[in-house]
């Protein structure tokens, strides 16, 4: 693959990223969690921003709001915690979730200044500590409320078409007014009664306008940074830390494919500007997954085949998420053909031989390694040699790249440890 003089300075020494743009992506991917409510983090966002538009805060807060509100639930990975976070207004272990995003936000530091608004969350408004500044208590604070409104209209509708939230706006906020002055500010409650009086802030929660408020709302204030690819790998490592923490059999998984297919691919020749895009889509290859049931993950046994076939659509909705967050490369592409066999037996698109380009074959080798190296919930970790068994017969049948997997076998205790560090 050739590449420009000037794209490879782009690469290597980064690129420019929107905050608000890229926290928006993140949450797009993160909202897969939900299953069949695919925009919880984006409402929450834009109902902050709203609420902070009636409580009077400048236009530098209500940006900071609508991004923290975005990424409020950064750390839920798992269908279960989010249905328990849809299903009870407080419940025993919510502030894991809380301390968790604290932690992944603070990984990456453009986002680590929402990093203690979402770690108090789910703080009653009460019990906020008092070390916390006070525009810190009402960012985790507000977030907290607008996360329980968004509940109350995601419950409503249901059962209810969607323009019925507007005959039913009263009907929505009542099932929090119980707790104004308890778990949330009064203000609070207060601003929320005025906001929902407006149309547009119940229609603008659908999905079909939601993404053009929320665009809207970030468009008002210019926050572009200027990234190192090193911080760009580490917004790659925080993704994937959220993905691999959806199960206890898929921890490292993402991270130790990156790392294969960065070594095999530079035992392959390739530059050192394709090995890092390579080394960022082995991160991010199953961000696809956050939107795969934790029972399909952890199942001891062999899927059936409608179980298969939720599991088969992940590349593709890991390429939605990636073609968004770096438009310009092949991160997105790698990504979503990383099941691909070279005899026409993978998936999503089934291509075959030349169809599939170079660094996809790595990263499909990788990813296929690492995951016979790692424990899994229908087996114990495999014994190198009963990898390269496996993977001999794959070869065998033509369904890897044999110059690919030849230097894996070369280089197998190597790329074992890797595959298999803590």
């Amino acid at each position: 693959m050739q590449q420009s003089s000037d794209e490879t300075n782009h690469v290597t020494q980064g690129m420019s990223v929107d905050v608000g743009r890229a926290a928006l992506t993140v949450t797009k991917a993160l909202d897969y969690v939900g299953i069949d409510d695919k925009s919880h983090g984006r409402r929450v966002g834009l109902i902050c921003h709203r609420l902070a538009h009636h409580l009077g805060w400048e236009k530098t807060r209500r940006h900071f709001i609508l991004i923290a509100g975005m990424l409020h639930d950064c750390g839920v990975s798992s269908t279960t915690v989010h249905q328990k976070l849809a299903d009870e207004m407080e419940w025993e272990g919510a502030e894991e979730h809380c301390i968790r995003g604290d932690q992944f936000l603070q990984s990456f530091p453009p986002f680590s200044i929402f990093a203690t608004a979402v770690k108090y969350h789910h703080t009653r408004w009460q019990d906020l500590p008092e070390t916390l500044d006070r525009e810190t208590r009402e960012y985790a604070n507000l977030i907290f409320f607008a996360d329980r409104l968004d509940v109350a209209y995601a419950s409503f509708i249901l059962n209810h078409p969607y323009h019925e939230a507007l005959l039913s706006r009263k009907k929505i906020i009542s099932e929090l007014t119980p707790y104004a002055g308890l778990l949330f500010s009064v203000e609070f409650h207060q601003a929320a009664e005025r906001a929902i009086q407006k149309d547009s802030f119940w229609l603008e929660l659908r999905d079909e306008y939601l993404d053009d408020a929320i665009m809207e709302a970030l468009s008002s204030e210019d926050y572009e940074v200027s990234l190192s690819f090193d911080e760009i790998e580490s917004l790659g490592e925080l993704i994937s830390q959220v993905v691999d923490a959806k199960s206890p059999y898929t921890h490292y998984h993402s991270l130790r494919v990156a790392d294969v297919a960065y070594t095999l691919s530079g035992l392959a020749g390739l530059p050192p500007y394709e090995r890092r895009l390579l080394r960022l889509s082995g991160l991010l290859h199953d961000v696809g997954k956050l939107r795969t049931p934790d029972e399909i993950l952890e199942k001891p046994g062999a899927l059936n085949e409608h179980e298969i076939a939720q599991m088969r659509s992940h590349p593709l909705d890991s390429k939605r998420v990636l073609k968004s967050l770096f438009p310009n490369n092949q991160i997105a592409k790698w990504a979503s053909e990383h099941h691909e066999k070279l005899d026409g037996s993978g998936y999503p698109f089934g291509w075959k031989g030349d169809q599939i380009d170079f660094p996809t074959r790595i990263l499909s080798i990788a990813d296929i390694f690492q995951a016979l190296c790692q424990k899994r919930p229908y087996r114990h970790r495999l014994l190198i040699d009963e990898v390269l068994e496996i993977m001999d017969e794959m070869n065998a049948e033509g369904k890897i790249d044999t110059s690919v997997y030849t230097l894996l076998k070369a280089n197998k205790d190597e790329l074992y440890n890797i595959a298999i560090r803590m």
